[in-house]
């Protein structure tokens, strides 16, 4: 394919544009205690979206402000309830919350509808045509229910064989008022065969989520078709460990290596005492620093080998590719650069931190026969309600999908 054919988007806003509309933003949504929060939020993302343009196109968003104050207004309505009952009845405040899990699938569905729709480029729009059950299945009972339910038939399993109860199936229930005495073993299999089955499935969650939101994802009347596998996640998490594990253990072999020093070789009494009197110093910074580098390093090299592989695997009706090189050593760079001016500017420095991550990101992303898109034409569909994305941010919950 030509290079005509190919290009990749670019990002034109800059920092101290960015500033103004941040501080702006932040001074009038304290000012009307909150609720030109909406506007801003508008205000916020038109500017970054109009700045993100692929061959002189720029991308726009449609949301109304008014569309989101309300869903906000919602959102904070039912967060002070929570807060409020689980203040006065605790019990009251734990079903809530079991409630509230049991929603973050319809919240996220709603969420990825509203801002898939919200965004168009050439004047055609984004939707999403994902199911809500599909959703249900993948955020609710594939991650949480699946590895609940089988760790409950071995515990229960556990306790028939061991104890002797399948001649009286219901002792096991029968006896549930005396369960954390009677039951330590089997509530010990529940727990840990829940948490051990969860982190298992890590993986093969991720690639689900993702392929649930690249495979229902539309341009236009155009679909988008992502070919991804779980072992590759599986990988892609495997080494990700072994990055962070290797950052980690740094810090550890120098300690052995100083307290070694300090044990086999003895140079007097003055030397020793004026290397003692270091070493804490120096362990509590090497542990931060190093703690810092493994964090950033680890969801770096995570961040550019998933995105990579995710957008190298995905097209738009079989003629439009999508590439990513998301360079680990640079996006660590970015996040450990932007983390330091965040913190000797006090926080100043926050809508430079956004513009370099997004100009970044930008930059390394291609599109392949560009010139295609003009076939695309925008689907009529029903105005969206933005109740979804505003209850997401206020209980905080996400996706699980930042690309």
């Amino acid at each position: 394919m030509s290079d005509q054919d190919r290009a990749s988007l670019e990002f034109k806003g800059s920092g101290s544009e960015y500033f103004k509309i941040w501080i702006v933003n932040l001074f009038l949504s304290i000012l009307t205690l909150g609720i030109y929060s909406a506007w801003a939020k508008v205000r916020r993302k038109r500017y970054l979206y109009g700045n993100t343009s692929i061959k002189g196109a720029s991308f726009e968003y449609h949301a109304s402000p008014i569309t989101i104050l309300k869903g906000r207004l919602i959102a904070v309505a039912l967060l002070i309830v929570y807060s409020v009952l689980s203040e006065l009845f605790p019990l009251v405040g734990f079903f809530l919350l079991i409630l509230l899990f049991a929603f973050i699938p319809w919240i996220v569905w709603r969420s990825l509808r509203f801002n898939a729709r919200m965004t168009s480029l050439r004047n055609v729009h984004f939707s999403f045509k994902g199911r809500l059950g599909k959703s249900y299945l993948y955020y609710l009972v594939i991650p949480f229910i699946f590895p609940l339910l089988i760790s409950t038939l071995f515990s229960f399993g556990y306790s028939v064989l061991v104890n002797e109860y399948s001649k009286e199936f219901f002792f096991y229930f029968s006896e549930l008022i005396n369960f954390p005495d009677y039951y330590r073993t089997e509530i010990l299999i529940l727990i840990v065969g829940s948490v051990s089955m969860y982190l298992l499935m890590i993986p093969y969650v991720q690639k689900i989520k993702m392929s649930y939101y690249m495979n229902n994802s539309c341009f236009g009347q155009g679909k988008f078709s992502s070919n991804i596998s779980a072992s590759k996640f599986y990988l892609i998490d495997i080494l990700t460990f072994l990055v962070t594990a290797a950052v980690f253990l740094f810090p550890i072999m120098i300690f052995l290596l100083i307290y070694g020093f300090n044990t086999f070789f003895d140079y007097g009494s003055e030397f020793l005492d004026n290397v003692n009197s270091i070493v804490p110093v120096f362990l509590m910074i090497a542990v931060y620093v190093f703690m810092l580098s493994a964090m950033f390093l680890s969801t770096a090299f995570f961040t550019a080998k998933l995105r990579n592989y995710v957008y190298s695997n995905t097209q738009l009706n079989d003629n439009i590719s999508v590439n990513s090189n998301l360079n680990t050593w640079r996006l660590y760079w970015l996040y450990l650069s932007n983390f330091f001016l965040m913190i000797f500017t006090v926080g100043l420095a926050y809508p430079w931190t956004i513009i370099r991550k997004i100009k970044y990101m930008a930059e390394t992303v291609s599109v392949n026969n560009v010139e295609a898109f003009s076939q695309f034409v925008s689907q009529q569909e029903q105005q969206q309600s933005a109740l979804g994305e505003e209850i997401g941010e206020a209980f905080d919950v996400g996706s699980g999908i930042e690309f």
